[in-house]
């Protein structure tokens, strides 16, 4: 009997217990969604207004995530102007996560729904986090039915009922008997719309483009007036010596027809001649670098020979002898051959004896000249016309 006893104690202390846990869950749950284990810090929003139903515990969001709730909403009144103060109560933990810059805008989900603190993150958010008594503004706040009435009423407040019937009706004499027109503008409209569409993004870019252009002109403002002032300075010079320049042109005409006349008549032969000289000049221009350095080359060799040629003492110093005859040139039979080709150089030191730089070994067929003179005594020597005139030889 006292087995059975002990046992129906401990059931009912074991139903007691569980109870009271399944409480205890129950409290830290609720407790737990209304927040009381929440470590929040202080924020105050300040707004034009905050709406009808704006309230104490409504929700503040940042991208949908609570973030914090509304502790209280108070009306001020700053330099003559009413506002409404909001204070905050923000989750510590996710204070880190919002930029310092950040804006708020109120709104309800709803038309009479309850409203709430939405944070907005700007293009450019700071790198610093919101802290703890920081104040942040609110840029928009949604417009809600009453202050819709309230403007509607006070617009129907200031209009005349004579001057609002007489409006009314120039508007629907204007309009009486075009709808089919109006349907054919707007139309037109739809598809003038529907072409301009695709290419907004295009649009977009030309504007920020022509933003940039205007700035750039903008900055350039000063010299082109600059520029205006001057060309103004310009004009007036010439106004004052229009004589003069009539005279000016005048001469240049009268330049021009006596060229004319003298040219004229010549413009084929100097055609022909400038036509004759074009391979010429592409010549001169390939070998223009090699002209150059060759007349360096020259100029430095000169120098260097003016003691030997007598340009310091008058006098020229020479060691000279006499040589066997030879057969003179004959064209073509003794052209040499040369079938090296490159470009113009100036290296190795042409121009500057000092230079130790190796010129690169162009490889080609530039075989001695095939002229072979005569190299034993004549017993027959050429005339003294040949000698002189280079005439061919006789034997």
């Amino acid at each position: 009997m006292a087995a059975s006893e002990r046992s129906g104690a401990a059931k009912k202390s074991a139903a007691v217990a569980m109870v009271a846990m399944m409480v205890a869950v129950i409290a830290v749950a609720a407790f737990q969604f209304l927040g009381a284990f929440r470590s929040t810090v202080p924020v105050t929003l300040t707004a034009d207004r905050a709406g009808l139903v704006m309230g104490p515990d409504a929700k503040v969001r940042l991208r949908g995530v609570v973030v914090g709730r509304v502790e209280s909403v108070t009306a001020i009144n700053r330099a003559g102007h009413p506002q409404v103060r909001l204070a905050l109560n923000m989750d510590s933990g996710q204070l880190a996560r919002i930029p310092a810059n950040v804006t708020a805008f109120i709104r309800s989900n709803t038309v009479f729904g309850a409203k709430a603190v939405d944070l907005m993150v700007p293009g450019t958010p700071s790198a610093q986090s919101l802290r703890a008594g920081a104040t942040i503004g609110a840029d928009r706040v949604v417009v809600e039915l009453n202050t819709l009435y309230q403007r509607l009423v006070d617009v129907l407040a200031a209009v005349h009922p004579d001057q609002l019937n007489a409006t009314l009706g120039a508007v629907d004499s204007a309009l009486r008997g075009r709808g089919e027109q109006i349907g054919q503008g707007l139309s037109d409209l739809s598809a003038v719309l529907q072409k301009t569409n695709p290419h907004l993004d295009a649009l977009d870019a030309d504007i920020e483009a022509g933003a940039t252009v205007a700035n750039t002109y903008a900055d350039a403002a000063p010299d082109l007036l600059r520029a205006v002032d001057n060309l103004t300075v310009v004009g007036n010079t010439l106004r004052d010596n229009a004589s003069d320049l009539d005279a000016l042109l005048v001469n240049v005409t009268g330049l021009s027809n006596t060229v004319n006349g003298i040219i004229g008549p010549k413009k084929d032969t100097i055609i022909a001649a400038l036509t004759d000289l074009n391979p010429t000049a592409r010549l001169l221009g390939y070998q223009a670098p090699g002209l150059g350095c060759f007349l360096r080359a020259t100029a430095s060799a000169s120098n260097k020979a003016a003691g030997v040629f007598g340009l310091q003492s008058g006098s020229l110093q020479l060691n000279a002898g006499v040589l066997p005859g030879k057969e003179p040139y004959r064209y073509p039979d003794d052209l040499p051959r040369n079938n090296v080709d490159g470009p113009p150089t100036c290296e190795a030191g042409l121009s500057d004896p000092s230079s130790t730089e190796h010129v690169p070994f162009y490889v080609g067929d530039d075989a001695a000249a095939p002229y072979q003179p005569r190299t034993t005594p004549k017993a027959n020597p050429q005339k003294l016309f040949q000698l002189m005139f280079g005439g061919p030889s006789s034997g």
